[in-house]
Formats: C-alpha cells, sequence, structure tokens
C-alpha cells in the first residue's frame, strides 16, 4: 500500500528534481521517485549512489547536449534497429560506393552519433569510477565504459574534424553499430545512460535544494528544521516522537496540514533512498505509507467524504493488523460527519491505534472534546499543536509545533472582527 496522492507527485514532488533533458530520462526519474524501497538495506543502497554521484563535482557544469542532438542520434540508432543491414564487409563498402546519397547519408548520421557519444563519455564517463559505487549500478557503469570504449571515439573523432569519413570507416562502423544493435547493446546503453540521467536530476535537485540523506533507527522518528520545501519562506520545526500514535491540534489556518504534508514527504523522500528537506532526519522504516490530506468526495468510487476517510483508515488498520509497519497520516480525521459521531469515532480511533506499536499514526483534530474522551491515555498518545498567538484580539500564527494541547478558537473571534455579528444583527420587531 502506497497511498501518496494527496502528496500532489507531479506538481510538487517531481518538480524538485526533474532537470532531464528529454522524456526518456524524465520516464527513468519518475520510475525512481515512485519505487518504494523494500528495506533498509535498499534504501541505503540507493543512498549511496546519489551521494558517490553528489560528490563528483564536475558532473555538474553546462548541459550534456542538447535535445535535437539527442533526438537525431537516438532516431538513427532506433533506424539501425528496424534496417536490419544485411550487406558485410567489402558487400557493403561496394553497396555504398555505387549509391551516393546513402554513402553521404551515412557519413553525415555516423558523424552525428561519434560526436554525441564523445559528448557524453566527456560529460559524465570520464568522471565516473564504477568502483566506488554499489555493485549493481557500478556494472552498469562499466558496461557503459565498455560500450564507448568500442566505438573507438578519439580515433574517428580525430578524423571527423579533418575530414569526412570514408567508405571503409563508414562500413565498418555500421558493421559495428549493427552488430551492437543484433546483441541488444545500443538498446542496454540507452536504458543504462536515462537510468544515470535520471540519477543526475535527483542529485542536482538535491544540492539545490539543500536536502539531507535521514538515517534509520528501530522506532520512532526525529525531524530537526524540516519544513515544505515549495513554500518561499518557509517556518522550520522540529519534532521527535516516541509514541506510535501522534495528536496534532491548533485553530484552523495555523499550518496544521502544511506541517503534516512536510512530515510526510520526509517519510516518502525518506522510503524512496532520498535525501528530504530538513536539517537532520532519524525515521524508522515501514513496509506501508498512506497519506491523507484534504480528503474530497471520491467521484469514481461512488464514495462520499466521510466513506473515502473510513475506507481510508480501514486499509491502514487492516495493513497494521497483518503485522505491517504502517505509517499513517489522516488530516482533520472525520470532519466528514456530524461533530457528534466525529467525536466518538475518534476516541475509538485514536485509542485503537495505539495498539500497533510498531506504527506511526499522525493525526490532526478539530474537535477540541477529544482531551476529554481520551483523558488517562496521554501517556500513550504524543500531543502536540500548532502555535497561535493572541495580539489585541487579533491571531497570529507562528506556524510553530509545540508539546501539548491547544484550546484556542478563533472562529468567533474572527467572525466579530470581520463585522458579521452587526450585520447579521436581526432587524428589531414593529410594533
Amino acid at each position: 500500500m502506497k497511498n501518496i496522492r494527496d502528496l500532489h507527485f507531479e506538481k510538487e514532488i517531481l518538480p524538485l528534481f526533474d532537470f532531464v533533458y528529454h522524456e526518456f530520462s524524465r520516464e527513468a526519474l519518475v520510475g525512481l521517485l515512485s519505487e518504494f524501497q523494500g528495506s533498509v538495506e535498499e534504501i541505503l543502497t540507493r543512498q549511496e549512489i546519489l551521494r558517490c554521484l553528489l560528490e563528483t563535482e564536475k558532473l555538474y557544469g553546462s548541459p550534456a547536449y542538447s535535445r535535437s542532438e539527442f533526438y537525431e542520434v537516438y532516431r538513427y540508432t532506433e533506424e539501425l534497429k528496424s534496417r536490419d543491414i544485411k550487406l558485410a564487409g567489402s558487400h557493403l563498402k561496394l553497396h555504398l560506393l555505387f549509391v551516393k546519397s546513402e554513402r553521404t547519408r551515412e557519413s553525415i548520421q555516423l558523424s552525428r552519433l561519434l560526436h554525441f557519444f564523445h559528448q557524453i563519455r566527456q560529460a559524465y564517463f570520464i568522471h565516473l569510477k564504477p568502483g566506488l559505487y554499489p555493485a549493481a549500478f557500478g556494472d552498469r557503469l562499466k558496461n557503459g565504459h565498455r560500450f564507448l570504449s568500442d566505438l573507438d571515439l578519439d580515433k574517428y573523432i580525430a578524423i571527423t574534424r579533418r575530414r569526412k569519413l570514408t567508405i571503409s570507416e563508414t562500413g565498418l562502423l555500421l558493421e559495428r553499430l549493427g552488430e551492437k544493435t543484433e546483441r541488444g547493446e545500443i538498446a542496454v546503453f540507452w536504458k543504462d545512460l536515462f537510468l544515470l540521467e535520471a540519477y543526475l536530476s535527483i542529485a542536482q535537485g538535491i544540492r539545490k535544494h539543500g536536502f539531507v540523506f535521514p538515517s534509520f533507527r528501530p522506532t520512532g522518528l526525529a525531524l530537526t528544521d524540516f519544513y515544505h520545501p515549495l513554500l518561499k519562506e518557509p517556518v522550520k520545526n522540529s519534532l521527535t516522537v516516541h509514541k506510535n500514535v501522534i495528536l496534532i491540534t491548533g485553530p484552523n489556518m495555523s499550518g496544521k496540514s502544511t506541517l503534516l504534508k512536510a512530515i510526510g514527504l520526509c517519510v516518502y523522500l525518506g522510503h524512496l533512498g532520498l535525501a528530504v528537506p530538513a536539517s537532520a532526519c532519524e525515521l524508522s522504516y515501514f513496509d506501508e505509507i498512506s497519506i491523507a490530506i484534504n480528503l474530497n468526495d471520491d467521484i469514481q468510487s461512488g464514495y462520499s467524504h466521510f466513506m473515502t476517510e473510513i475506507q481510508t483508515l480501514k486499509n491502514v488498520v487492516v495493513e497494521a493488523g497483518r503485522s505491517k509497519r504502517c505509517f499513517a497520516i489522516f488530516d482533520e480525521l472525520f470532519r466528514g460527519t456530524n461533530a457528534e459521531d466525529a467525536l466518538v469515532i475518534s476516541a475509538t480511533t485514536i485509542l485503537g491505534l495505539t495498539k500497533f506499536s510498531g506504527s506511526c499514526f499522525f493525526i490532526s483534530t478539530h474537535l477540541h472534546q477529544l482531551r476529554e474522551a481520551i483523558a488517562g491515555q496521554e501517556d500513550n498518545i504524543g500531543l502536540h499543536y500548532i502555535e497561535c498567538e493572541l495580539t489585541d484580539e487579533r491571531p497570529v500564527f507562528t506556524y510553530r509545533v509545540q508539546e501539548g494541547w491547544s484550546d484556542l478558537k478563533i472562529g468567533q473571534i474572527l467572525f466579530e472582527q470581520e463585522g458579521l455579528n452587526g450585520l447579521l444583527r436581526p432587524l428589531p420587531l414593529r410594533g
């Protein structure tokens, strides 16, 4: 179970790391940002790949190539794959000798291909040392080095800078590329290149935003100076929790949803093996992640807002009941039903979730009466609130999280400040 719809992947997560040049590498990037890692070991392996790339400063200069150059070369290699050239050796050279238009075309295309792969080698591969990377990724880099080496780039680049390729040279290169096409080496090279560029794009995002890699601990989590990276001037908060149910209170507009989104983003990115928006981060590993913020009616399923909340909660509880370690966020739990029902079932939910000790649940609420409903169970529940101060009877939002409970009600204050009491005062009865 991976319910991250409310993190708005395409609008909010992908743009943080999207520095690729074309849709093929972007597809690989989306894959990396969607692959929930199956263990702490897998997470640390991906972290190690990114750390190595981040330490190689020369990878982050000007673009390695233009989009037009890439598409020219990529289309040409795809054409070679579908062309199924049967001529070889002296027969191929003879064919090129008598078909001038094809000879000229092949020479131009091969020159573009050679210069493109030369740019790739100079921008990426001469700086990449496979032995520094985890084995599987290092093997991909070795394949890339081998593929480019087989093309004798230095030799042919020197030639094409002085003159056009001869018939013999054109034929030899076509034969070599034909062999690599038949063995699938070109397809593998492209796939590995797209993956490399996706990793480099993520690394560039990490560099740009100053994110940090999390470490992992058996239970709980500790976030230092975490924030939501899409805010222009974010208020950074720190939070350490050891209890598995954390209740967040605070008045409307105090920033509860944004706080929960920032926490959810840190947990999700951390489980992808990526760095997170914080100055330090320690996480537990979770098998399942569910983030429910600002739920709306599910039109496709025919569920009302309340039934969507119920179904989301049930999915999490079922997984936790199967001994899965679950991380879940429930923002303004059960606001889709009346206050009386919401109070009863919220108390049942909060107290019931405490039995899943290996999981972690963040719940925000606007129900002040819950404090009485869970009285005596505070030792099992972490209580935090978003600070809001009243200055000259006006609410001032600090967006800072504190330990404890907020009883502040600002609805009536804002109602009065906007003059609605006066505007809505009943007309005097006429005698």
